[in-house]
């Protein structure tokens, strides 16, 4: 064939192919996002620089910027404040100087990820943390809010910076990334809260009014480790994998990492101070202040008042957290998106029982590009035009859309305790009685439970709620016949209970259970309550706008049980969205006890009775859907 002839049929396949494979048709829907990036920029550069503070502290920065930019090219920044180490510096024979190990709290797949689509990345340890100097006098400060001022008005300046910022992060520093709005900085425009702490007594570190002491402790463990240098505590492979904390650039020798090590021996001691808190108003004696006054649902005006559109994202197995991101949608017209999928702390795992794999399938990081690209890049991408709330429903195992939470077509489905340890719908006859209940205190959850999910030393391999049965032995039961068509339950479920104890105080935990036709028990969801803090409060003077039974955990509410009088107990249920299954029975589990993750009131009750008749009412009641 001549060389002519060839160029001809080359040309020929080129048009075939233009005309027969246009580019990339735009796609924007939740979770999927096509045809709006034409440039992959492939890699970053690195730097590392300490930022003085007005007062002197300097803290250690790490900056990503996008490789394949062209001369004068300028992007939109993603900010990460972390508590908890910005990168790590490996051994010698597994360090790149040009590609740091960033910490837990920010994946390094997250810092490609987002590169490559054109954003700067910056990662900076706060005061008394990491390679940064100073030390911590609380933490979610007032100090902590300048010094993101400061950093932000630092990356403004930038050359390479075209002066729109966001913040994101997980569990702490997601609830950093929301406490930077209150700095009400003019050019941050979005914010990402992923597994972010809303109300930290009631959600992280009390709830219900009790000590999440396993949780503290191993929180305690690892901040003081890691304040320190010391990756020890994460055993024998991180020692000899991690060299520690990575310095910043130029600190060859580590001097200025040393001296800055130094300093954080002057943190304050949060721990010891959680550890002794009760009511939501007791004070921490080292601070002199209450649990409010770190927690991030006290700053609602000044994050309003920021007008920072926000996204939140959580899972039904996200500790408390879940609870935390419905507060903060429902408390700050700002934020404009809520995502609640199928998984843990994170997330970082699918923990549906309805799939067989554990790996999170939807992607997390396409949806925070999609809202960060309309906000910061101004690309017209349809998010603004989609429904609000995003929620996963188990057991049909898809997401569904909605204009508000909770749900406008749900509606409350109430089933009555009665006798022979049943549940039977409201409206049938209730064979009235009570059952005692001989208290057991081995009753152990999971240890691969939604808690366990919070951090790294507390978890126990992937979370996981195995077959029930055997728990529920040492536990009280009540249990419906079999249902006669699917129920969607999606909401804030919760029990009231009257109920007498023999003793002045009592832990409960109350699980909400789907028992299959084989008789296996899979968990739904769980609620727990100090009886001490049962009185309900008055939703109208509560702090922010609340779902479910109120209480409001204050020492003058504080009332102590008078041993064997019947009492009401409200209870709620941490929110979910399952399907029970036609077939399949409805149970409520309850117990005094969950010994792998609660610490247990002083006094302890031998027995408990619950009630149910006409004067004692002792109820389930389900938000349901269908």
């Amino acid at each position: 064939m001549q060389l002519k002839q060839i160029f001809v049929l080359c040309i020929g396949f080129f048009l075939l192919s233009a005309f027969t494979n246009p580019p990339n048709k735009k796609v924007s829907t939740l979770g999927v996002y096509e045809g709006y990036h034409t440039k992959d920029y492939k890699g970053y550069s690195y730097q590392s620089q300490y930022l003085k503070m007005p007062d002197g502290v300097r803290l250690a920065t790490d900056v990503f910027l996008p490789k394949k930019r062209t001369e004068g090219e300028t992007f939109p920044t993603i900010i990460y404040f972390v508590r908890y180490v910005r990168s790590l510096e490996l051994r010698v024979l597994l360090r790149n100087k040009n590609k740091p190990l960033t910490g837990a709290h920010v994946p390094h797949k997250e810092i490609d990820f987002f590169t490559s689509k054109g954003y700067a990345c910056a990662i900076v340890d706060l005061r008394g943390s990491g390679a940064s100097f100073g030390y911590r006098k609380m933490e979610f400060s007032n100090e902590e809010v300048l010094d993101m001022s400061t950093v932000m008005d630092w990356i403004v300046e930038q050359a390479w910076s075209d002066k729109q910022l966001a913040t994101t992060g997980i569990s702490y520093t997601g609830t950093t990334a929301e406490l930077a709005l209150s700095s009400k900085h003019p050019a941050l425009k979005a914010c990402i809260a992923r597994s972010n702490i809303f109300d930290l007594y009631e959600d992280m570190n009390c709830p219900g009014g009790l000590k999440q002491t396993p949780f503290i402790q191993s929180w305690k463990e690892t901040t003081l480790a890691l304040d320190q240098n010391d990756f020890g505590i994460f055993g024998g492979l991180a020692q000899l994998l991690v060299k520690g904390v990575n310095p910043v650039q130029g600190d060859k020798k580590r001097v200025l990492l040393k001296q800055a090590i130094a300093e954080h021996k002057k943190n304050f001691d949060i721990f010891s101070g959680i550890l002794k808190i009760e009511a939501r108003n007791d004070i921490e004696p080292t601070t002199q202040a209450n649990c409010d006054a770190f927690s991030i649902h006290t700053r609602i005006a000044d994050i309003i008042a920021s007008k920072v559109p926000i996204y939140r994202i959580s899972g039904w197995y996200d500790g408390g957290n879940i609870s935390s991101a419905i507060k903060g949608y429902l408390n700050t017209p700002n934020t404009q998106k809520l995502l609640l999928g199928p998984w843990d702390h994170g997330p970082a795992n699918h923990i549906s029982p309805f799939t067989k794999s554990d790996q999170v399938q939807f992607s997390v990081y396409t949806e925070m590009l999609r809202f960060f690209d309309f906000h910061l890049k101004g690309i017209q991408n349809g998010i603004d035009k989609e429904a609000p709330v995003h929620y996963y429903q188990m057991g049909t195992e898809e997401f569904r859309a909605s204009e508000q939470w909770p749900l406008t077509n749900s509606s409350a489905k109430t089933f009555l305790l009665s006798d022979k340890n049943t549940l039977v719908k409201e409206g049938t006859s209730v064979q009235e009685g009570q059952v005692n209940y001989v208290c057991d205190y081995t009753v152990a959850s999971t240890n691969r439970s939604r808690w366990n999910s919070l951090t790294g030393l507390y978890k126990n391999g992937t979370t996981n709620y195995p077959d029930r049965q055997e728990v529920n032995k040492k536990m009280l039961l009540f249990t419906s016949t079999a249902i006669e068509q699917d129920l969607e339950i999606t909401g804030h479920p919760f029990t009231e209970l009257y109920l007498s104890a023999d003793a002045e105080d009592a832990s409960f935990f109350v699980y909400l259970e789907d028992v299959a036709p084989d008789g296996s028990v899979t968990y739904i969801t769980e609620g727990q309550l100090r009886a001490a803090f049962r009185k309900l409060g008055d939703k109208t003077t509560a702090p922010y706008q609340v779902v479910g039974p109120y209480h409001t955990f204050l020492t003058k509410d504080k009332e102590a049980l008078t041993p064997n009088k019947v009492t009401p107990i409200s209870i709620a249920f941490q929110p979910t969205s399952y399907q029970l299954k036609k077939g399949h029975r409805l149970q409520l589990s309850i117990a005094t006890a969950d010994i792998n993750h609660f610490e247990l009131t002083k006094v302890k009750p031998k027995n408990i009775k619950v009630f149910y008749n006409k004067e004692y009412p002792s109820k389930l009641v389900l938000p349901v859907t269908k």
